[in-house]
């Protein structure tokens, strides 16, 4: 019976869910599928390399040959190699079925081309990710940071934020989701609709920004060709000091001490992201503000 569980075909019918009632009664009190469990329990602890996940069926497929050559190999054996297959399995269904990851870190870009030809631009400190099997059917990322989107034409994208999901047909935009979230729309169309149930969605077109700040949305006109970043720095217009130190962590692996300065001033100017020294003078100077370095470069400490 308990090879009657250990079987390519079964398996493949019970990922895809369609096993009876009965069949599936019977498996989870199998020998095989406790093994399964506590793969599956101990694979969620591992971060493993990319798999090809051909080869790893090939094997699942000689070692089923081998068993049947020799029947006289002990029943242990046979479970710990169908505990093996069922292992490769479970790998390639998490290899077609899983998400696709990209991360930036402090101070990282990348960029991104998917599938369909569009193309996403991740500034530092920033995290997409999509389904990998069926995308194109689906065209839906998840998103945390800030990056440009250079969309193809096709059906609706959509970009799901904390906030709310960003849709799109094709269109060109930069989403800033941090502690806020600020969309703008260089190309197209895009319609924000928010998670709250009490807002509307807001459409922009070609030259509109919007700020969503404390369930509040406020739309403006921007001239700018490119988003800031994308040429080495990040401009401020009225905004929070506060807001300027948390960029700067973005952008450069520091710290900042400001607890004996006021950190909600309002602050217009801009830094570079080439050189910490020269981001700190173009930010500290104009609010009358003092920094030191630490040795190790990771500390600045502010003061008046």
């Amino acid at each position: 019976m308990e090879e009657k569980y250990a079987n390519e075909d079964f398996l493949s019918r019970w990922l895809a869910g369609e096993l009876t009632e009965e069949e599936l009664e019977g498996f989870r009190t199998s020998d095989v599928y406790r093994e399964l469990m506590a793969i599956d329990e101990e694979a969620k602890k591992l971060s493993g390399p990319e798999i090809d996940v051909e080869k790893a069926l090939a094997l699942v497929t000689d070692k089923n040959q081998q068993s049947k050559k020799e029947p006289k190999v002990r029943r242990l054996w046979r479970i710990s190699a169908a505990a093996a297959s069922i292992a490769l399995l479970f790998v390639g269904y998490t290899y077609f079925f899983g998400n696709v990851t990209y991360s930036t870190g402090i101070g990282e870009k990348e960029s991104v081309l998917l599938a369909d030809g569009s193309l996403i631009e991740l500034n530092a400190n920033s995290t997409l990710s999509y389904k990998r099997f069926g995308w194109e059917d689906d065209r839906a990322v998840n998103f945390d940071g800030e990056a440009f989107f250079d969309i193809r034409s096709g059906k609706d994208f959509k970009v799901r934020t904390r906030q709310g999901t960003v849709s799109v047909l094709g269109t060109r935009f930069n989403i800033k989701n941090r502690k806020d979230l600020k969309i703008q729309c260089y190309e197209g169309t895009v319609v924000f609709s928010p998670l709250s149930s009490h807002l509307e969605p807001t459409q922009l077109s070609e030259g509109m920004e919007m700020d969503f700040n404390n369930s509040t949305i406020r739309t403006n006109n921007f001239t700018e060709q490119t988003p800031d970043w994308k040429n080495g720095f990040s401009r401020f217009s009225q905004q929070p000091f506060s807001e300027v130190l948390e960029e700067l962590s973005v952008q450069f692996p520091v710290t900042f001490e400001a607890n004996s300065i006021q950190t909600d001033r309002l602050f217009t100017g801009q830094f570079t992201h080439q050189n910490l020294e020269n981001a700190l003078k173009t930010t500290m100077e104009p609010m009358g503000l003092k920094y030191h370095i630490s040795a190790d470069k990771r500390i600045v400490t502010l003061s008046e």
